[in-house]
């Protein structure tokens, strides 16, 4: 931002955007991006495909194996020395395929979530891609905004925004209109708004003079740049175990050399073969492929409408044991239309349910007078009016854009009423104040409108509009909340309206101190649809062993009629009210939160203690939330979720976003993260359990004084049969059936669970000892060394390829109809068969892999005792996990 644009004056800005203060014609939008382009800042360049495929042989494997051919090329072992280069490049090419995907998924996830802007063009206000704004462009800002681009204000209303992440200060700094020094520092700056910075209080309306790399923000190239993504909890811990399974891989293949070394054996031979053990046993594809686990889970939930902001968030969303939830738009179809109005004085005080009112004299005028408050108060409005009535798109607040729609419909012109009506001043809704303000003057009368919580609303009234009384009597303001009564437990949310009229010279600084002597208006109803599947998905959290908690602004008895239409338990001992919450200690609220599924009339800063309190029961707690005042809550929860249509503050510190606002879409993303958590522990029980065989086999073939099993390129080619692609594919898999049957995962719970470590033992015994035997048992059928390691050699792959299905799944057995399910691992392991086909018949690979044909019977013997061998695996299987009861 070079410009002084902050030291001029708004004629001047304006005459230098070629704008005004209604703003720009859309007409003009072409040229002005043709001129100044769109409004995004510059992305930091990935790394290009060489460096990253250059990047994987910064690898400590990759360095053992450039040493194994260096010790093969000094001993002229060339064929061994050919072939090491060939497996180094193909493990560099399968590592850089990973990441390549990993990273190119990563970024277009961060291209999902756009920011919006509302901007004054042909004198509408609309709804636009901030990447669309252009200079002139006028834009309108409210609390929870996120600023779109850098503007000079044009009118301000207790306007605060948060600059922390352009200068580093906390403090929300206090914005307003007017003139500032040429020289004044950028945090100083206190008539212009900032790209990227955050709305804390109040409104404002700016006019666009930056743009994209020509912000504040884009001159900071520090700012600009993405930080390295860290690395996960769950990330962390698998390093930390892949470092003591190397570990114990060194030691044990140290013990082979010594042992073989003692024994007789070459120490060159063994030497080259330890060498490729460990590069066969250290798993070093498992950090790769956790993260390829986790992106893919994260690009699986995006196509459920979730996106998944931290990777972070992957790990938690299965551990999930509470899911704190509003109602509108999630349980709801988010739909809000007006039922009833209830103003007249047989509407507010007859004895009936209060949906079939009696026509009254004065109830026409009350109706509207209701109708043009809600349209007064709310921040919502229809972007194109002058279209046809089914082709209108309304933004704003779902309750708002109800009653905007509800008083176009009754014939109030929202642009032609701000018009008529001059705005004095403006308090949007607040949900911790629960109402909305507005002051209006008409012909040099001030009256100030206002909407929200029938129950607060009441009790600031002393008068009502269809009584044209003095005084609102005890007996008609307990008819009145009987009405409100009537209408909350048909799950109806209840608008109040109400107004007064107020002196000129009396000081509108603070709104709420004039909130007072209030002149009662009535009651708007409206109505939003339960969504068709949440009935269904609440019986899906109970199953997985998950507690739904409704926490709602609504009226109490609308909150127990919701609760129990859509299925959570729902009685009087079960709810508890903001206001209960706000008095209750903290140890009272950490036990009724045990028992406790409904919150009704919540503020944000309730919401922030009932997420504290089940967390003090160590509950693993989703919280949702849409709004500015939201964001501490969702901070605070283990997850914090974000509805699409919220606040920009609520997704900035939310994990994940729902686009489609779905309460379902939590549930299938807990569904997912499960089975992110659960393909992480089968890729490495597949890497380590089966690499650990051949250790099996060597130690015992040293310790009986046998010649070496297999020789350096066998196990490296056994490496890249295994480990090159069922890995890979194993990464894929997205077995879902069961998995919601199950209890929350502790999240403290060990990767390696008590039956996997079971499994994982008589894995490395049985494997191992079957391949020993085969190999003794070869050698003296066959008096042929070579042969006897061609069969091992075709036994060992062979095991591999089979065990990939039967790690798929823990819980269900590997003969199964729906094991060819995973295309991907269908492929792989026919690569992994053509490569052993291969490996065994074509000439040229025997020679360098020291093999030789293997005639049909001995083929058959193979088949054979891989077959026990997984049969035996199958039935521990069996015995240390729980089965399913249908497979």
């Amino acid at each position: 931002m070079d410009y002084p644009w902050h030291s001029l004056g708004l004629p001047e800005v304006f005459k230098h955007t070629g704008s005004n203060a209604d703003g720009i014609l859309a007409n003009s939008i072409p040229n002005r991006l043709k001129k100044y382009g769109r409004n995004t800042l510059p992305e930091e360049k990935p790394l290009s495909v060489t460096h990253l495929f250059l990047s994987q042989f910064h690898n400590p494997l990759i360095y053992i194996l450039l040493v194994a051919f260096g010790i093969s090329i000094s001993l002229s072992h060339f064929s061994d020395a050919i072939f090491i280069i060939v497996v180094l490049l193909i493990n560099t090419t399968v590592g850089f395929y990973q990441e390549y995907k990993a990273d190119r998924s990563i970024l277009a996830l961060k291209r999902v979530v756009s920011v919006s802007a509302r901007v004054i063009r042909d004198g509408n206000l609309k709804e636009v891609d901030s990447t669309e704004l252009v200079p002139g462009d006028v834009f309108m800002l409210r609390a929870g905004d996120k600023v779109p681009a850098d503007a000079r204000i044009i009118e301000s209303k207790n306007f605060k925004i948060n600059e922390s992440n352009l200068t580093g200060e906390w403090a929300a700094v206090h914005k307003k209109e007017g003139v500032v020094e040429k020289d004044t520092s950028l945090g100083d700056r206190t008539n212009t708004v900032f790209m990227g910075t955050l709305v804390e209080e109040g409104s404002g309306k700016a006019i666009v003079v930056e743009i994209g790399s020509h912000t504040a923000i884009g001159n900071i190239v520090s700012l600009v740049k993405e930080t390295e993504e860290r690395k996960t909890p769950l990330q962390k811990k698998l390093s930390k175990l892949s470092r003591l399974t190397g570990g114990f891989v060194l030691f044990v293949i140290s013990l082979v050399v010594v042992i073989g070394y003692l024994q007789g054996q070459s120490f060159t031979d063994i030497f080259i073969a330890s060498l490729a053990l460990a590069v066969s046993a250290i798993p070093a594809g498992l950090l790769p492929a956790i993260t390829v686990i986790l992106v893919l889970g994260m690009n699986r939930i995006l196509k459920q409408k979730g996106l998944v902001r931290k990777l972070v968030a992957n790990e938690t969303l299965g551990s999930v044991t509470v899911i704190c939830t509003d109602k509108t738009g999630t349980l709801t179809e988010g739909k809000m239309q007006v039922s009833h109005i209830f103003a007249s004085k047989d509407e507010l005080f007859n004895n009936g349910d209060g949906l079939a009112p009696k026509e009254a004299k004065n109830g026409v005028e009350s109706h509207i007078l209701a109708l043009k408050t809600s349209l007064f108060t709310s921040e919502a409005f229809i972007e194109n009016p002058n279209d046809e009535l089914t082709e209108w798109i309304v933004r704003g607040r779902s309750t708002e854009q109800a009653l905007v729609l509800a008083s176009a419909h009754a014939g109030l012109e929202q642009r032609t009423l701000n018009t008529e009506y001059k705005i004095i001043e403006q308090q949007p809704f607040d949900s911790s104040k629960k109402y909305a303000i507005s002051i209006r003057e008409l012909d040099g009368k001030r009256v100030l409108y206002v909407t929200g919580a029938p129950e607060i609303i009441l009790d600031k009234s002393n008068s009502v509009h269809c009584e044209k009384s003095s005084h609102l009597e005890k007996d008609r303001q307990i008819a009145i909340l009987n009405k409100l009564d009537s209408l909350a437990k048909k799950g109806l949310r209840v608008v109040a309206c109400a107004y007064r009229e107020i002196d000129k010279n009396v000081s509108v600084e603070n709104l709420d101190e004039l909130l007072k002597n209030l002149t009662f208006i009535g009651f708007i109803a409206l109505k939003d649809p339960l969504r068709e599947e949440t009935k269904q998905s609440i019986v899906e959290t109970k199953r997985a062993g998950i507690r739904t908690v409704l926490i709602t602004g609504d009226h109490r008895h609308t909150a127990l009629a919701i609760a129990t239409e859509v299925g959570i338990e729902a009685r009087e001992n079960t709810i508890l009210e903001g206001k209960e919450v706000e008095e209750m200690d903290e140890k009272i609220l950490k036990e009724k939160a045990k028992t406790v599924n409904i919150y009704a009339r919540v503020s944000p800063s309730h919401k922030l203690k009932i997420v504290r309190a089940l967390q003090a029961n160590n509950e693993v707690v989703a919280m949702v939330g849409d709004g500015v005042n939201d964001a501490p809550a969702l901070k605070a929860a283990d997850v914090g979720v974000a509805v699409g249509s919220g606040t920009d503050v609520a997704k900035e510190v939310a994990d994940v976003v729902l686009l489609d606002n779905n309460f379902k879409t939590i549930v299938k993303a807990i569904e997912q993260g499960r089975v992110v958590f659960e393909n992480i522990r089968k890729v490495f029980v597949y890497l380590i359990a089966d690499d650990f065989s051949e250790l099996f086999l060597f130690l015992a073939a040293m310790i009986f004084g046998l010649p070496l099993p297999l020789v350096a390129a066998q196990i490296l080619w056994i490496n890249l049969v295994e480990d090159g692609f069922p890995d890979i594919a194993l990464t894929t898999e997205q077995e879902t059936k069961g998995v919601m049957d199950e209890k929350p995962r502790n999240p403290n719970e060990s990767i390696l669970s008590k039956p996997m470590r079971k499994w994982m033992i008589s894995i490395f015994f049985v494997t191992g000892s079957a391949a020993f035997l085969s190999f003794v048992g070869f050698w003296n059928m066959t008096g042929d060394l070579e042969k006897a390691r061609a069969m091992i050699f075709a036994l060992m792959c062979l095991d591999s390829l089979i065990f990939a299905f039967a790690v798929r799944s823990f819980k269900r057995p590997l003969w199964r109809k729906d094991i060819f399910s995973n295309y991907f691992l269908n492929g792989a392991v026919l690569i992994g068969l053509v490569l052993l086909a291969g490996a065994v018949y074509f000439a040229p690979l025997q020679k360098l892999l020291s093999t030789q044909s293997l005639m049909a019977t001995e083929w058959v013997m193979i088949l054979l005792i891989s077959t026990v061998e997984i049969i035996i695996l199958e039935t521990f299987k069996k015995k240390f996990f729980r089965p399913l009861i249908k497979v």
